[in-house]
């Protein structure tokens, strides 16, 4: 079955509770308990002094209740005596200054002296527990982000990246297009880390030099996670390694980063507060479905929801009924097969005392609690859902360069890289059809995926171009939008021909003009005669050989293509020039759907999202709620009523759990 696991910490507790504490959870049908992450001052109180007695009881005792454990390197927060005796193990702020020693993540990845340490508490750690039958799983650090520091160190590794890639600074030169400005680098050390006390002033760089400092930021830390894990495999060449991602403030390219690992982790940290406005894209579906891109398989959600949030902001509101149920089984219905709950009890001290856990600080039953037994109860019930995975016939293309881009270079008020991908997502999600989320890096096949989405795909090499055009003369069905082609690999701008530059000849089209219309309002209609909101940016398109599906309805433009569909090869490529409200997306997917074989569901109510698990010659529909409103709909005949937030799931024999 889906396994259930928690999150523990009895560093934080008087052993009076640890018995108490893992009897509860293994009578609550808990699988495994995650340990250790944040827990260096404990098994290394001194430099050289290590401790481990309290580990090793934890972890036997966890045992002796029939449990597995996931333990994790404690490398996010090294001790103080760390940091203190060797200040060039904490990172750097983007003024230079090293950071102030407040909650966690101070250490600097590339830091040869933070290095030797990590080292030495990993191999202690491998020593110790590799191999032992009790352990699931190693989880590499917490939460790892970009390495934005600019440390020495990190200086140097920066320009040493710049020299391998690029060979001369003459190279670097012409590719950065530094003349502008009369940025040209005459020395290799004149090249700096993103360092400035103009922190939030990104726009006075050179935005070329940006994207390959973003890049280089997002290798450091795919490195630093691989040489944790290759310690760890020196002791046990069959362990289990993963670590939990999030997306924080730096985020990587996670597709490389997990390439050394085994699975996939993420924390599963929804919003527990609906919004009202129906045009807002809030489900955690989208990111549940680039996890499981991340290896190509199933994944295991290393914290899930289980409390109200609070620490870096203010208590969020209580869970609702069916919230818990209902955020969990979201994950498994996109291929989660283990969910460890944050946490089991909430933290009396520390920053984190009101992120509050499954029980609160009274330590008494709640409904929390109770909502997760039942949970257990319903997954047991579900046969052979855990041999299931989710098979997609619809590819969405997630491109850390154009993350990057766009979060560097803005185009206009409100152009936002990763709410159009969501957009896109959350249409599907809506029509009852499975998703990828792939990397641009992968292979793209018609014949596993028929359709394949590639949302703003501004920094554009010759080999993805190339990719995309083959994939479409063999038979695929392919959507770009706006600023597409608008870059070359360096990330400056397409000289000399018409946008979407490398794709104009797929596309079939011609931007002639382009206007930011940001946050303004405009209409245009589809080719059913349908009007639909749009904004943000607009594309002015001459035809070369597609034909248009939507046209402008207002300004100087009115009556020129905003969206444009080309027969190439065996098979399409459609090309929208604008950001349209949810209904123009539901619109133009259908019809690429229907274009592209793909059977969906028409009638789900807005905010109800469905997907399959498959396997084994079963198949499981989830449907989930993903609003407070109650919605009524028919499939295969069959009324199903759904309350806040409830989750039904259909089987292949005509059942329903």
């Amino acid at each position: 079955m889906i396994k259930i696991a928690i999150d523990y910490y009895p560093e934080h507790w008087d052993r009076s509770l640890w018995e108490d504490d893992v009897r509860a959870m293994a009578e609550l049908g808990c699988y495994a308990v995650r340990v250790g992450e944040f827990a260096w001052s404990r098994m290394e109180p001194a430099e050289g002094v290590y401790d481990f007695g309290w580990l090793d009881d934890a972890v036997e005792l966890i045992a002796r209740y029939g449990m597995k454990v996931i333990l994790g390197t404690p490398t996010n927060c090294a001790p103080l005596w760390l940091y203190t005796e060797h200040p060039d193990t904490v990172q750097c702020e983007r003024d230079g200054q090293r950071t102030h020693l407040g909650i966690r993540g101070h250490r600097c990845q590339t830091s040869p002296t933070f290095r030797a340490y990590a080292e030495k508490i990993v191999r202690k750690m491998a020593e110790r527990y590799a191999g032992r039958p009790e352990v699931l799983a190693w989880q590499i650090d917490n939460e790892v982000e970009s390495n934005h520091c600019t440390c020495p160190s990190c200086q140097e590794r920066f320009q040493k990246y710049c020299k391998d890639k690029h060979g001369t600074l003459e190279q670097l030169n012409r590719d950065w297009g530094t003349v502008v400005w009369s940025g040209e680098y005459s020395d290799w050390s004149q090249i700096e880390c993103f360092n400035t006390a103009w922190v939030n002033k990104s726009d006075w760089f050179n935005p070329a030099y940006m994207l390959e400092y973003e890049r280089f930021c997002s290798e450091t830390t795919a490195e630093y996670v691989a040489f944790q894990a290759a310690l760890i495999r020196e002791y046990d060449p069959a362990a289990t390694i993963t670590t939990n991602a999030c997306f924080g403030l730096h985020v990587q390219d996670f597709y490389k980063e997990f390439a050394p690992l085994d699975v996939a982790s993420y924390d599963n940290y929804p919003p527990l507060e609906i919004p009202e406005d129906a045009n807002e894209v809030y489900s955690n579906a989208f990111a549940l479905d680039m996890v499981r891109g991340w290896k190509n398989k199933n994944f295991w959600i290393m914290e899930q929801l289980g409390g109200p949030m609070g620490c870096w902001m203010p208590t969020t509101r209580a869970m609702e009924p069916g919230m818990l149920e209902g955020y969990a089984l979201q994950a498994v219905a996109h291929g989660a097969d283990l969910l460890s709950f944050f946490r089991w009890r909430t933290a009396a001290t520390g920053a984190e005392m009101y992120c509050f856990g499954l029980l609160d600080h009274d330590n008494k039953p709640n409904r929390r609690l109770k909502e997760l037994e039942l949970l257990q109860h319903r997954l047991a019930k579900i046969e052979g859902l855990e041999d299931t995975t989710v098979e997609a016939q619809v590819a969405l293309v997630f491109s850390p360069d154009q993350s990057y881009n766009f979060a560097n270079q803005a185009q206009s008020r409100g152009f936002d890289y990763w709410r159009q991908e969501r957009l896109f997502h959350d249409t599907l999600m809506g029509l009852g059809v499975n998703v990828d989320v792939v990397s641009d890096a992968e292979p793209l096949d018609p014949a596993r995926h028929k359709l394949v989405i590639v949302p703003a795909y501004a920094v554009t090499s010759d080999a993805f171009a190339e990719k995309l055009e083959a994939y479409v003369r063999s038979g695929g069905h392919a959507v770009l939008t706006a600023r597409s082609g608008a870059k070359d690999a360096n990330g400056n701008c397409t000289v000399g021909e018409y946008l979407p530059g490398k794709f104009a000849r797929m596309a079939g089209c011609r931007v002639l003009e382009s206007d930011a219309i940001g946050e303004a309002v405009q209409t245009l209609r589809d080719s059913n005669g349908n009007v639909h909101n749009i904004g943000v940016w607009c594309d002015l398109l001459e035809l070369d050989g597609a034909r248009a599906i939507a046209e402008y309805d207002q300004r100087y433009y009115a009556g020129m293509p905003a969206a444009c569909r080309n027969a190439y090869g065996e098979g399409s490529c459609s090309y929208v020039g604008t950001i349209g409200d949810k209904s123009f997306h539901r619109a133009l997917l259908v019809s690429e759907l229907r274009l592209a074989g793909i059977d969906f569901i028409e009638n789900l109510p807005a905010g109800v999202e469905s997907s399959t698990r498959a396997g084994g010659g079963r198949e499981y529909r989830f449907f989930f709620n993903n609003t407070m409103k109650n919605h009524t709909f028919f499939y295969q005949g069959k009324r199903v009523t759904l309350q806040p937030l409830e989750v039904k799931i259909s089987t292949s024999d005509g059942a329903w759990l």
